[in-house]
């Protein structure tokens, strides 16, 4: 398990150059999924269903969620061709595979402490390939337009690192300075947030530390903090395009009109939505990626599972946040972002949160 676990974080720390795509980017997975999936079944002939049964109390609101998505895609199932069944089933088996492996990932630290050292050492190996590739990219490819023919958002001298897009490069950046403890790593991460030029990262950053400075009583340290951070945004360097522009109103405007188109698609589906991952087949959007969610993880949830997916997700959030110290801390900071991107349901962030969240 200890190789297999450090291979998964080398092909995770590849980002998208580790993406297999099929049917014209509606079907993607990657590399490090793979190597998850056979050492989730080498936890599961190991350990069979202790796990599932463990958590079945601890985490029963993650089996109603699961369970309320299984049944809005069924419910909805005649309203859509074979294969858009299809593409919806492999991402709704996907995001079971990512809360299974955390219940397996779990079980195991518990019952081999020492394991517990191997996920540590394999966040810091992520976290240092992150750093160089990232500095690679922004120094010797800081033009993502390049791609803009795949898909991807032409993003230009900002930091996206291997993962092609700023806000989920910059919530790894945030997620990576809040869970490791070298000051210098943090000084690092928080300078690649600061490059990235996402306010809604920016935003939920600053709010986390805020709490968390405040409930540890550290007001001094919050203030050097926010006086530090606004002044590193301020002299960054900001070469040229809109990107870079801290006051754009596009990106705005095109988030408050995904927000309204969003609502009305709800409105007509309230309950049980219309399934997971069919957004890309209702959606008015030519995008490749985004067409396929929402500006949000919440509104991605409330259109596909209606009313009773979202409550559900909400309580799923509030359960996982019990499962160590770091829980709150995290989810806080994912949850603020995810009101602006679809943060939370990205593989890249549940892997980084599952591995997290099973350290004891």
């Amino acid at each position: 398990m200890q190789i297999l676990f450090y291979i998964t974080a080398f092909l995770f720390s590849l980002g998208q150059l580790g993406r297999i795509s099929f049917f014209n980017q509606q079907v993607n997975f990657y590399l490090y999924e793979v190597i998850l999936t056979l050492s989730l079944f080498i936890l599961f002939f190991k350990y069979r269903f202790k796990p599932i049964k463990e958590n079945w109390k601890k985490f029963l609101p993650i089996f109603i969620f699961l369970g309320i998505l299984l049944v809005s895609l069924l419910v909805n199932i005649t309203k859509f061709t074979q294969f858009e069944n299809l593409v919806g089933l492999l991402y709704l088996y996907r995001l079971h595979l990512y809360f299974i492996y955390f219940f397996y990932l779990q079980y195991h630290t518990q019952k081999n402490k020492k394991f517990s050292k191997v996920i540590k050492n394999g966040i810091f190996i992520v976290a240092v390939l992150t750093i160089i590739s990232t500095l690679i990219q922004y120094f010797l490819y800081p033009d993502l337009r390049n791609l803009f023919y795949l898909g991807w958002d032409p993003h230009l001298y900002r930091t996206f690192g291997v993962f092609f897009d700023t806000s989920i490069a910059a919530a790894i950046f945030g997620i990576f300075l809040l869970t490791v403890n070298q000051p210098i790593i943090k000084i690092i991460y928080l300078l690649l947030v600061a490059l990235s030029f996402s306010r809604s990262i920016y935003l939920g950053l600053s709010l986390t530390l805020i709490y968390l400075f405040i409930r540890q009583k550290q007001f001094i340290k919050m203030g050097l903090f926010l006086l530090f951070f606004i002044t590193l945004i301020f002299f960054i360097p900001k070469p040229s395009g809109e990107g870079v522009n801290l006051k754009r109103f596009y990106s705005i405007a095109s988030r408050a009109e995904d927000y309204r188109q969003g609502i009305d698609l709800w409105k007509k589906k309230p309950v049980l939505g219309y399934g997971y991952n069919r957004i890309r087949y209702i959606k008015n959007s030519d995008s490749v990626h985004s067409g396929a969610a929402f500006s949000s993880s919440f509104l991605t949830i409330l259109v596909s599972s209606g009313i009773l997916g979202l409550l559900s997700f909400i309580w799923t959030l509030w359960s996982l946040s019990k499962s160590n110290k770091i829980a709150p801390i995290l989810l806080i900071f994912l949850s603020i972002i995810s009101l602006f991107d679809n943060v939370l349901l990205h593989p890249f962030i549940l892997f980084l949160l599952f591995i997290n969240l099973s350290d004891k």
